[in-house]
């Protein structure tokens, strides 16, 4: 158990001035939920989005905690209790669950994936590569999270920072050589992965998203280049996507050895080609180090074959030698929620996806529309208490592709439903043809009674999630289970 003196030591940057400070305290736990306050506990302040814990250090000193590290100034101090006000609470939360857990991501390699779409595609892929190389890997995704041995469901893209320290622990004790982990942009503004530094670092596109947190594209970037100007390993690579209009901005803070590009374009270090696509795959080359490597894969689009590129050179940065990699982007990859195929009695061809921005719309729908299918239907909706300015580019993006759009619920949370239809449909051009069914297994019961042979169907949105968040509570709902009770249903 450590002391306040040795939470200081780690926290000394942040500190702006302290108060009664008990050095030789022992701290038993850190929390940043009052309600999780135990005996000996150092509780962090923190000023959130919706509640802001400086007004819940009493319940939090009542449970027995020893100490309180603030940002704000306080009104009473406790002769008793030891206090830290600090610059950041949220790296200060960072830093001190490090501290608690011995920092344990400095006992393995880390692999560090971001930008606004294919973060989740691009960690299975890496994490098949090196675990091909017979590493033992720890994984953390928005779908799952493994410590090296099963897998838990996923919370968020990048847990908060307790229990990230926490994962890392784990893997840590099961002996994980590799980590792959998927770095949302929160959980870099946040600096939730405190002194950990990433091998390999792959930065994957940015597009518009999460503008009610980061407010602009501007604070958007920044948030995610911390990655690669902060937390990138001293003998890290940064493997860029030179094809994304953001990447340059990255490009320019690096040093030319540092970086490992991919693209179409000819100055890429690795060059993509999508030579030909259809429902059951896509024959692909790169070209690498001056040779041409050719490989059919069961991904489509050319957004999947970013991804596969992006995670070949992490692999390839993190140790994996390249005909292994090779052999791994020959192999049939199954990611929960990612163009998930499935085809009706009818014989159209369905798709669930977790697509949930204009762009991610964009890349999934023009691959769909390269299979040159008779009829593309999609069904998508938003989510609620999320970026709004997203919600008219996606029905634009949608309408630009599809034949007929089914527009229904995502996750409305605390929103109302129909508030959020109607912001997508003010982005859809009054020539489209549409529909709106607010209930999401209604409207996907509508697509498989509508979806003739040749036909292909895109349910977006959701993808993995078996849930459905309204007002508050989560109840069970999976895209995938519904289209096959549809399918069920229309075969009898």
């Amino acid at each position: 158990m450590k002391t306040l003196q040795e939470y200081l030591d780690c926290l000394k940057p942040l500190v702006l001035e302290g108060s009664s400070l008990h050095l030789s305290q022992k701290i038993s736990g850190v929390t940043n939920d009052s309600r999780k306050a135990e005996p000996g506990f150092l509780f962090i302040a923190i000023k959130g989005a919706s509640s802001d814990g400086h007004n819940f250090i009493g319940n939090a000193l009542t449970r027995g905690a020893v100490a309180v590290i603030h940002s704000k100034p306080l009104e009473k101090y406790s002769p008793c209790i030891s206090y830290l006000r600090v610059n950041d609470s949220y790296t200060a939360y960072a830093f001190a669950s490090e501290c608690f857990f011995n920092f344990p991501a400095r006992s393995f390699e880390l692999a560090g994936i971001t930008g606004t779409n294919g973060k989740t595609t691009t960690a299975y892929i890496l994490k098949s590569m090196l675990e091909k190389s017979l590493f033992k890997c720890g994984f953390i995704s928005t779908v799952a999270y493994s410590t090296g041995e099963s897998y838990i469901e996923g919370s968020r893209t990048t847990p908060e920072a307790w229990e990230l320290q926490k994962l890392f622990d784990g893997m840590r004790k099961n002996s994980c050589q590799k980590v792959v982990m998927e770095v949302s942009s929160h959980g870099l503004d946040q600096t939730r992965t405190a002194s950990a530094r990433f091998k390999a670092a792959v930065f994957t596109n940015l597009t518009g998203d999460h503008l009610d947190y980061h407010r602009d594209m501007e604070n958007y970037f920044n948030a995610k280049k911390r990655l690669f100007t902060e937390f990138l390993h001293d003998n890290g690579k940064a493997v860029i996507n030179i094809d994304d209009p953001y990447s340059q901005k990255i490009v320019q803070l690096l040093p030319p050895e540092k970086v490992i590009s991919l693209g179409t374009s000819s100055s890429a270090d690795c060059r993509i080609f999508l030579r030909s696509a259809s429902a059951a795959g896509s024959d692909c080359e790169f070209l690498f180090r001056e040779k041409t490597i050719h490989f059919r894969s069961n991904l489509i689009g050319i957004h999947n074959m970013y991804n596969l590129a992006s995670a070949f050179l992490a692999a390839i940065a993190m140790g994996v030698p390249e005909q292994k990699a090779v052999d791994v982007l020959e192999a049939e990859h199954h990611v929960p929620g990612r163009l998930e195929r499935y085809e009706s009695p009818s014989g159209a061809f369905f798709f669930v996806d977790y697509a949930h921005t204009d762009d991610a719309l964009h890349n999934v729908l023009s691959a769909m529309r390269a299979l040159n299918p008779r009829k593309i239907i999609t069904v998508f909706g938003c989510g609620g208490d999320r970026d709004k300015t997203k919600r008219p580019r996606m029905g634009l993006a949608a309408a630009n592709y599809s034949d007929h759009l089914i527009v229904t619920s995502d996750n409305p949370r605390n929103e109302d439903p129909s508030s959020i239809l109607n912001d997508i449909i003010k982005g859809i051009p009054p020539e489209t043809s549409f529909e709106v069914i607010a209930d999401r297994a209604e409207a996907i019961k509508k697509a498989v009674k509508m979806a003739q042979k040749n036909d292909v169907v895109l349910v977006a949105g959701k993808g993995h999630e078996s849930y459905q968040e309204v007002k508050g509570k989560l109840f069970d709902f999976s895209d995938s289970a519904e289209l096959l009770k549809a399918f069920k249903a229309q075969e009898s």
